[in-house]
């Protein structure tokens, strides 16, 4: 029997995810990227279990690397990761660069159970505070386990105007914050200016925002109304893509496992159905509020 101060509980992206402390001197980081995605243990059953524990045996083994992420450490990427495989079992495998806690740490995935089982080697025999979902292993499983509910993970700010959703996607640098902070002078939510994840709701798609490894923020989801390929311009403008070309352009923007071509195959079809349900347009913008007034006035009532 595990403990109940061993275990918690969270809720991301409506997705439902116990997760287990199997060693002690792992001890829940109280002010971690996903505590206040921590939920109720007496809500609706979990979906998806993680376990935690220390494995100071080399990783991965005998595994066999089927796709590589970052390759090398850099100032700004202190950790190289890659997808590995053995039989019928996968797994995420990151390892981090002399300066952290934790050297190494694998997640083998069992889709059929709805288990992650994760361990990590650490040089430290003292109390590690973790959070279960640290960086960039979180948000590298909740990539991975997303697509088995039609969705995907999105560099992207999206807001909440009068609960409808409008998400603003582009390559770093272009802007993403800038626009959401120019909504929120507005009187929007930002639901989150990084990374989302997007997921079916009915006819529909809607966004969530995912625990983030440098600050809190509770969990927030919206309704999706229109979406948008965002560039700097010296005019404000929008106009609406073909849904093909509008498709193409997000999914140039969401985050990859190019290894698998049911995934891809599955990805490609949930942006093209984006598309279609919400629109998406390519927006170039200056750095005021005038772009908000043009995309109320067009599509806020």
């Amino acid at each position: 029997m595990i403990k109940s101060e061993n275990t918690r509980n969270y809720s991301i992206g409506g997705i439902r995810f116990k997760v287990n402390s199997l060693s002690p001197n792992f001890v829940f980081d109280s002010k971690g990227g996903s505590h206040l995605f921590q939920e109720n243990p007496t809500t609706p059953k979990t979906t998806w279990t993680f376990n935690i524990h220390t494995n100071n045996k080399k990783l991965p083994g005998d595994w066999k690397e089927i796709f590589k992420g970052s390759e090398k450490f850099e100032e700004d990427l202190p950790y190289k990761w890659s997808i590995i495989k053995k039989d019928a079992l996968e797994g995420v495998y990151v390892v981090f660069d002399d300066s952290a806690i934790v050297n190494e740490a694998i997640a083998f995935v069992d889709s059929n159970q709805n288990l992650v089982d994760i361990q990590i080697t650490t040089n430290s025999t003292s109390e590690i505070i973790i959070d279960p979902f640290f960086h960039p292993l979180g948000i590298l499983l909740l990539q991975y386990i997303v697509h088995f509910y039609g969705g995907f993970v999105i560099h992207a700010s999206t807001i909440d105007y009068k609960g409808k959703g409008y998400l603003f996607s582009a390559i770093s640098g272009i802007g993403k914050s800038t626009m959401a902070g120019l909504w929120k002078k507005c009187g929007a939510t930002i639901i989150n200016d990084d990374r989302l994840i997007i997921l079916p709701d009915g006819d529909s798609f809607k966004a969530y925002n995912t625990p983030m490894p440098y600050y809190q923020d509770s969990s927030k989801g919206v309704a999706l109304h229109k979406l948008f390929l965002i560039k700097q311009s010296p005019d404000n403008y929008f106009k609406k893509l073909p849904v093909l070309k509008g498709a193409l352009g997000l999914l140039s923007n969401c985050m990859q496992f190019q290894y698998d071509n049911n995934q891809v195959h599955n990805r490609l079809n949930a942006v093209i159905s984006l598309s279609e349900t919400c629109g998406i347009y390519e927006c170039g913008f200056k750095p005021d509020t005038d772009i908000v007034e043009m995309i109320l006035h067009e599509f806020g009532k």
